[in-house]
């Protein structure tokens, strides 16, 4: 039997330039869904009903509904608590879960704006949960900016993913970093740790793609993200992941959210950034 935890939980919130209607519409409707979240997204909706959604590569999660107040709270169930029959086994698999994880929306109209804040609950406090619990804040803090960025730029906008990943086990997540932003990599105009949100930044790779813009999240050695300006507005983000419950691998993740750019370009932005990671860290992870 494990021993009892404390529960801790996930408390955030982000003020859109959008109104509460649109924003319950983007947390709701599979369409919408997918122009800041999943890949793919299926919605049963109220009580009683759930949401499907997909990053591909069997990375999917139907997620039941237990609570929806329209325009006003959302709650969905992510992962049930191990019925105490189970605990044993769960436990000497490395998955027992001590709490009901579940993600609550709360939504509220100031003006023309949204005020949206998140709690994501149910996070046991023993050891064995930091990196899901930590590479939990940072997958947040990146997905509500996405969220942000297209309600505020790209409203009703089909999004195109640019999405490039490679495996990094074995390394750390410094080394994994640091290689990303060398000359064989991004090429930054000016250190990736010198700067703040709402700096401009400029990233050239050695295949000759270029993005530039504001800062909006920077903290190495896990995560950045940047408008991209000069992609038609598109939203970039970079994360690195170790391996926990939703992630099996530990992976650094390139991803270019697009909007409207012709499909050539988005396919060549994406055969470019993946032979870029594979170049940067095939030798890398073979070495270790």
């Amino acid at each position: 039997m494990t021993r009892e935890t404390q529960e801790r939980r996930i408390e955030t919130q982000i003020e859109i330039a959008a109104p509460v209607e649109d924003v319950w519409r983007a947390l709701t409707d599979a369409e919408w869904l997918t122009n800041w979240f999943p890949l793919e997204a299926r919605v049963r909706p109220g009580v009683g009903g759930s949401i499907w959604t997909s990053w591909g590569g069997g990375a999917a999660f139907e997620s039941p509904i237990a609570a929806w107040e329209e325009n006003k709270h959302l709650r969905l169930l992510y992962m049930p608590a191990t019925p105490p029959e189970k605990i044993d086994e769960a436990t000497a698999q490395g998955m027992y879960i001590p709490f009901e994880v579940a993600v609550d929306y709360f939504l509220d109209s100031n003006g023309g704006s949204t005020v949206l804040r998140l709690v994501h609950s149910g996070f046991s406090d023993d050891a064995a949960w930091d990196t899901q619990y930590d590479g939990t804040v940072t997958g947040w803090a990146l997905e509500l900016r996405g969220l942000r960025h297209f309600l505020e730029k790209h409203r009703g906008v089909k999004r195109d993913v640019v999405w490039a990943r490679h495996d990094i086990t074995g390394l750390s997540l410094p080394d994994a970093w640091s290689r990303l932003f060398t000359d064989d990599g991004l090429r930054p105009r000016n250190a990736v740790e010198t700067l703040e949100a709402g700096d401009r930044y400029s990233f050239t790779t050695p295949r000759g793609d270029s993005f530039e813009g504001a800062v909006q999240i920077v903290q190495p050695p896990r995560h950045f993200c940047g408008t991209a300006e000069n992609l038609d507005n598109a939203l970039l983000r970079i994360k690195l992941d170790e391996q926990c419950f939703t992630a099996p691998k530990p992976e650094i993740h390139l991803m270019l959210s697009t909007f409207g750019l012709p499909r050539a370009e988005t396919d060549g932005l994406r055969d470019r950034a993946q032979s870029m990671l594979n170049d940067l860290y095939n030798a890398m992870v073979e070495s270790k």
